[in-house]
């Protein structure tokens, strides 16, 4: 039985948030079956599963028909004239002391080096030869018809749209502007990093929206040219927006090397929030959009993993990649999009700078691990307890916010499931029935989590369906026969694997955390429910770099105190715990923060499943401790280091065994993605000097030795 991809588990689309929108009166669409954009030109228009299933494809010159018929209403306005003539520009120039004609002309070449220039011809072209590309990497590339109506109905209202997707291919830049020219919508101005302006390439991305920001500036600010190139870069998107232009950037900077969300950069963003406070344009609608691969284009970035520096893109580089890529066939599998509800601006402004306002710090004793400095509910966007809130908290705040709901509306792909259990309960060899067994069981606890799996329905699809599939993707990563499945014994292997897990975590992030905690302790100890909160808490203080464990809106408090009050935890014969704190419905009260009282594991099995969910968050605590032991030896030099060049030294020494540990590292948890978070963690909390930019040197911070002897308990499993 093949998997029905077109299929989703969530029968509506996914509602605002409540919690900054409860007043937002809503009719919340039904879900259909999700339409493949690679089938619209054999049926000029949407496929016929949707519309007409007596419709026939007409498959002869389909893909060239199509491209040239499908209208191009939308006009895309130059806007150098008023960009060059805007007040922030003039008065930037009036400011610097050079003459002002030589600015002036600075000031073209500037507005030359970032604006797209998007030409209707070459995005026909371009469609037609996308279509060609994209059958070649893609099994399918699925859209949800009703996402795509409420972008109609947002753009039809005259206010711009500003599409931020999570970032994790390259094709990521070209999936928007196809989809939307597939359904009438206008194309959006894409930022792209100055790297990708390459050498006869460069016009054909502006022709197609790109425009282009530097990605590093100059901190001396030599001549005022930094001043300058801000001006006319926020300028820019001031007036893109202002002429009713979509606008799609990349909240995360860069693409994810680990497959989980990267915290978002305040850069862009803010331009945008500050041309809605300063009454520039009206108002704009943010649109989270995310994206599920079976597997990225690019493979998986192990050289970058590894702390080797990223090679600068270049034509020859790109042709390379483009045949490196069309060797496999299908390399991709099947891709889905999805497209957020589209919410106006002001509205989050409202909302979150009224929820960051309530919020109170709570006290919180760390019983085991060191205190953190600056805990406020775990809000990583608001570094101060100032009773007002101001626009950068809030920038950084409407970031998160955005970025937190594009991950938690993302598909998960049956290769991320199978990868997830290959990794967190089977890492060794294990009968075939059983992993098919577990896949069901684990596509089950993430649909109740509220996600959805690619081709996998409840209670029909069979566990060995889905397996099958994955197994196909998975051939260079596990050994699969008749009898049984296991992981392949190499460090490529390891992080392959990881790398597609990782986009499952969001859905198990906290409780992950609080099975860490509960599994660290003896099998049969006695816990204290508020020791279990406070060690939740603060582990999650400690990953906050990791992962995005709730909104801005949200109190993490509250969100653990609902996990062990929930059915799943606290159900009085199928709970994982058992507690002397019941209720006359049986079950934790949610609602009571202050309840102090014991919990034990009810059972082996209760904690098998423990112990599957603390393997999710493993490889991490294991990195934090990798990284805090190596700063505080004398492996660690006393001078200051580059940051780059200690992470590559501790990868290549971690996986030569050379340095001394409690515990067997998982593969997994060697990599320079985990190692910069856990450098900048301990930066964060004061437990490395910050002498010097993106350097560090040998630590003897008390304090930090505390937190390895902690880590080192949290990691023994009893």
């Amino acid at each position: 039985m093949d998997l029905d991809v077109e299929s989703s588990s969530i029968s509506q689309l996914r509602s605002h948030c409540e919690t900054c929108f409860p007043m937002m009166d809503e009719i919340v669409p039904i879900r259909e079956k999700y339409v493949d954009l690679l089938e619209f030109s054999n049926f000029n228009g949407i496929p016929y599963p949707v519309i007409d299933p007596s419709r026939k494809p007409r498959r002869f010159l389909a893909d060239f028909r199509y491209s040239w018929s499908l209208p191009l209403s939308h006009d895309y306005p130059l806007v150098e004239k008023e960009v060059l003539s805007s007040k922030r520009v003039h008065k930037v120039i009036s400011r610097l002391k050079e003459q002002n004609d030589e600015q002036k002309n600075r000031a073209v070449q500037f507005f030359t080096e970032i604006s797209a220039r998007l030409s209707k011809v070459i995005c026909r072209c371009c469609a037609y030869v996308l279509y060609k590309v994209f059958r070649r990497l893609m099994d399918k590339l699925l859209v949800c018809k009703e996402e795509m109506n409420q972008l109609k109905q947002a753009e039809q209202t005259g206010i711009p749209i500003v599409y931020l997707p999570l970032h994790r291919s390259h094709l990521d830049y070209l999936l928007i502007t196809w989809c939307n020219w597939h359904f009438g919508l206008k194309l959006p101005h894409i930022a792209s990093g100055d790297n990708l302006n390459l050498s006869g390439l460069g016009w054909l991305l502006r022709a197609t929206g790109a425009f282009f920001i530097r990605r590093r500036v100059d901190p001396d600010d030599e001549r005022g040219k930094d001043q300058l190139y801000r001006a006319i870069l926020h300028s820019y998107i001031e007036q893109v927006l202002g002429k009713n232009m979509p606008i799609e950037f990349f909240l995360e900077g860069t693409r994810s090397r680990f497959g989980k969300v990267l915290t978002p950069k305040n850069g862009l963003i803010s331009n945008v929030v500050e041309a809605v406070q300063h009454g520039f344009i009206k108002d704009c609608y943010l649109v989270p959009v995310s994206y599920t691969y079976d597997a990225v284009v690019e493979g998986i970035f192990l050289h970058e993993l590894m702390g080797i520096p990223k090679v600068r893109e270049s034509v020859i580089g790109v042709f390379r990649a483009i045949f490196s890529g069309f060797r496999q066939s299908k390399q991709c599998g099947v891709v889905r999009m999805h497209y957020g509800r589209p919410i106006l601006l002001t509205e989050y402004l409202a909302t979150i700078t009224a929820s960051l306002s309530s919020h109170r710090t709570r006290p919180v004793r760390m019983t085991k691990l060191a205190s953190s400095f600056s805990y406020r509910e775990l809000v990583p966007w608001h570094r101060t307890h100032s009773e007002t809130v101001d626009d950068r908290t809030m920038i950084r705040a409407i970031g998160f916010h955005v970025v937190y709901e594009a991950q938690m509306m993302c598909s998960i792909s049956p290769v991320a499931v199978v990868s997830c259990l290959a990794l967190a309960k089977w890492r060794e060899k294990v009968s075939r029935s059983t992993f098919e067994r577990d896949c069901e069981w684990l596509c089950e606890n993430i649909i109740s989590e509220g996600g959805d799996v690619v081709g996998y329905q409840s209670k029909k699809t069979k566990g060995k369906d889905l397996a099958n599939y994955a197994f196909e993707k998975l051939k260079s990563c596990l050994k699969v026969t008749d009898e049984y499945v296991a992981p392949r014994d190499s460090h490529s292997s390891f992080i392959q694997l990881a790398y597609n897990k990782n986009s499952v975590i969001c859905r198990f992030s906290i409780k992950s955390v609080i099975a860490m905690t509960i599994v660290s302790r003896s099998p049969n100890a006695t816990l204290l429910f508020d020791e279990i909160v406070e060690d939740t808490l603060s582990l999650c203080d400690w990953l906050q770099f990791e992962f995005l464990f709730c909104r801005p809106c949200d109190s993490l408090r509250e969100l653990v105190h609902n996990v062990l009050s929930s059915k799943e935890w606290s159900h009085p014969i199928r709970g994982y715990l058992t507690s002397e704190i019941i209720e006359e419905d049986g079950f934790l009260d949610a609602g009571d923060f202050q309840i102090g009282g014991t919990l034990r594991v009810r059972d082996s099995k209760s904690r098998e499943a423990l112990q599957f969910f603390a393997n999710l968050v493993r490889p991490f605590i294991q990195s934090l401790f990798l990284v805090s032991s190596f700063v505080s030896s004398e492996r660690c030099s006393t001078e200051p280091t580059s940051d780059n060049n200690i992470i590559r030294q501790l990868c290549q020494e971690s996986l030569a065994g050379k340095i001394s540990l409690p515990f067997s590292p998982l593969l997994e948890s060697i990599n320079s993605d985990s190692f910069k978070n856990g450098l900048r963690v301990l930066k964060d909390k004061g437990l490395l000097q910050r002498s010097l930019p993106n350097s560090t040197a040998r630590s003897s911070n008390s304090r930090l030795t505390e937190l390895i002897s902690n880590l080192e308990r949290v990691l023994e499993v009893k």
